[in-house]
């Protein structure tokens, strides 16, 4: 595919000068060759334009260089980018079209217009799926699963009973969707399983990332709000609540009964304490061990979490610590000499 700088232009709303170069892709900026386009979005990597082999950069309205390169200046270089990525690369379907033969549906199960199912998906009973499904082969969907439209699910994905899942949801392989709740009754020798009986709801237009465990509730529903953006690898126990338009990286764990707030940002192998309520807006630092409630629009991070400064600060004392346990000895020394002296005299 191919095209020229000027299409490019009006696609994300810039303007050329050089309108009749041929794009024939979109590449990262270390890499992008004679008849490619790139983009700069983060200042960090600013410095690339000069040595980048791009044919042109999509940049912010501010930005200048004093390279002879085309640049196409927008707001937002990283929608821009977006737009050229989808043109370029159009969504591939994920399954044939139609009910692959080898496939099994309940007889009570009912399956929407323009279905695409994968060899070796099986479909309880009193389950539902909406239009334009592409579901992959080896996906297991429970007894009175409800599934909405232009929803997308990977291999080896298991959805349990009763769980409900929107419209243009995302599920990415090896998920598992209404997994029982970590839930256990001491008594005096052992423990004893509590039923989970509750579910899972997922709103619409979440994606789930691979291998990631959302637990069903013991009673009511574990809940992931629309718009939310789940990573690979994550643990989300019974009856948490992940606010609308929240992401969350790779390898954190929520723990049972946390609630967490819209618009939030949340680093990689972030581990939440149960019971807990997370503000609207909070973002918190990868590796963060979050035991207490935290504010609207917290910023933290560290092991307890901490306000970002407070915990630079910390961080900052930490480096300087071995120069400053000598120093204490130095000052004992001093300190026990002059007691000596005194003594002496």
């Amino acid at each position: 595919m191919k095209m020229t700088l000027k299409n490019i232009a009006e696609l994300i709303g810039a303007v050329t000068d050089s309108p009749e170069i041929e794009i024939t892709d979109i590449a990262k900026i270390e890499t992008a060759g004679k008849s490619e386009i790139t983009f700069l979005h983060n200042p960090k990597y600013f410095h690339l334009i000069d040595s980048t082999g791009a044919a042109a950069v999509i940049v912010p309205k501010d930005f200048n260089t004093e390279k002879n390169i085309p640049l196409l200046k927008v707001e937002n270089p990283y929608q821009a980018f977006l737009k050229i990525l989808i043109a370029f690369h159009p969504v591939i379907p994920v399954a044939e079209k139609g009910i692959n033969k080898l496939s099994y549906i309940n007889d009570t199960a009912a399956v929407g217009k323009d279905p695409s199912i994968g060899a070796f998906v099986s479909v309880g009973s009193g389950s539902t799926i909406g239009d334009n499904a592409q579901i992959q082969s080896n996906v297991t969907i429970g007894q009175n699963v409800k599934i909405g439209n232009n929803v997308i699910i990977y291999s080896n994905v298991s959805i349990r009973e009763n769980c409900v899942i929107g419209n243009n949801v995302i599920i990415q392989n090896g998920a598992v969707i209404g997994s029982d709740g970590f839930g256990f009754a001491p008594n005096q020798s052992e423990y004893d399983k509590i039923p989970q009986v509750g579910n899972v709801v997922i709103e619409d237009n979440v994606e789930i990332g691979a291998n990631t465990c959302i637990d069903r509730a013991t009673l009511g529903s574990t809940i992931i709000r629309k718009g939310a953006k789940l990573d690979n690898l994550l643990q989300i126990a019974h009856n948490v609540e992940i606010g609308s338009n929240t992401v969350m990286a790779a390898q954190s764990g929520v723990s049972g009964s946390t609630k967490i707030g819209q618009h939030c940002m949340i680093g990689g192998q972030v581990g939440f304490v149960g019971h807990i309520s997370i503000g609207n807006g909070v973002m918190i630092g990868a590796q963060a061990g979050i035991a207490g409630n935290l504010k609207d629009g917290s910023i933290v991070t560290g092991t307890p979490s901490r306000e970002i400064a407070k915990q630079r600060k910390i961080d900052a004392c930490l480096g300087r610590l071995p120069d400053l346990i000598y120093k204490v000895k130095d000052i004992e020394k001093a300190v026990k000499a002059l007691e000596d002296n005194i003594k002496e005299n």
